[in-house]
């Protein structure tokens, strides 16, 4: 009869732990832009201390972007992306080889020519050997600034190592907030990861659609909500371009914030 109970306990036991192992929790990243000026190591303990995976969206990639990697890995934490432009010319390795095996290029596009679109698909083939990937950044105002038209160029780009990233804030500005399971839905294939940060439903204006992740009228459950039952699993950053205030305190708001959402889901 012991080992009958002790069976039971275990059984129960692991059932709980599948279902933690199971939940929604993905990484979470500060964007370059929201980090006070400090050196490199100060930068990773402050998000460290404050909870974050990491950083993303660095600009610009070489040396300095080696020195920011390895600071961070003396921490724990991770350089997640670079923020670069696509041209006519491929990215060369060396700019963003320093987050080989498992970073990302966060790519913006301006225009779309067959020139551009094909050293899209030879930066995706580089950043491949590099275990390195490659999404596409819907911006406002480029020629890729909706999900639709990243989709597209994705489809006709047609290599595995090219993706998407989802951007709150730029979706808000140029698509239809009621759109938004629907395009996911769509995309879903293709993301491989999002950005979020407080925003306003009717907001017109970065100051309105680029807050602190505490702020903001835009339901933040219905987004992540929809992810989880899209079973996506890449990396959160959080966007945090030219928003007012002291930038720890909107780190440290919008961190408590991201834990409030993720219970929520649980």
């Amino acid at each position: 009869m012991k080992q009958y109970y002790l069976l039971i306990f275990f059984i129960l036991t692991m059932c709980v732990t599948a279902r933690a192992d199971d939940a929604f929790k993905p990484e979470f990243y500060a964007f370059y832009n929201g980090i006070p000026p400090m050196p490199y190591d100060d930068e990773a303990i402050m998000l460290k201390e404050l909870g974050y995976d990491g950083i993303s969206q660095i600009y610009g990639g070489g040396d300095e972007l080696v020195k920011r990697v390895n600071a961070y890995k003396k921490h724990g934490l991770k350089v997640l992306s670079v923020y670069l432009a696509a041209s006519e010319k491929p990215i060369n390795a060396d700019v963003v080889k320093a987050l080989e095996d498992g970073g990302m290029i966060e790519l913006t596009v301006k225009n779309i020519i067959p020139e551009v679109i094909e050293s899209i698909r030879k930066t995706a083939e580089m950043a491949a050997q590099l275990n390195i990937r490659v999404a596409l950044y819907p911006h406002h105002g480029n020629a890729v600034a909706t999900m639709p038209q990243a989709i597209d160029l994705v489809e006709k780009v047609n290599h595995p190592n090219l993706g998407i990233m989802f951007n709150l804030c730029h979706f808000l500005k140029n698509e239809k907030a009621e759109d938004l399971e629907r395009v996911l839905g769509k995309a879903a294939p293709y993301l491989f990861s999002v950005s979020t940060c407080g925003a306003d439903l009717n907001g017109k204006d970065w100051d309105t659609l680029i807050q602190p992740l505490d702020k903001g009228t835009f339901p933040q459950k219905r987004l992540f909500a929809t992810l989880k039952n899209l079973n996506f699993s890449g990396p959160v950053g959080l966007q945090c371009y030219a928003v007012k205030g002291d930038k720890h305190t909107n780190l440290k708001n919008s961190i408590e914030a991201w834990k409030t959402i993720l219970n929520e889901l649980q």
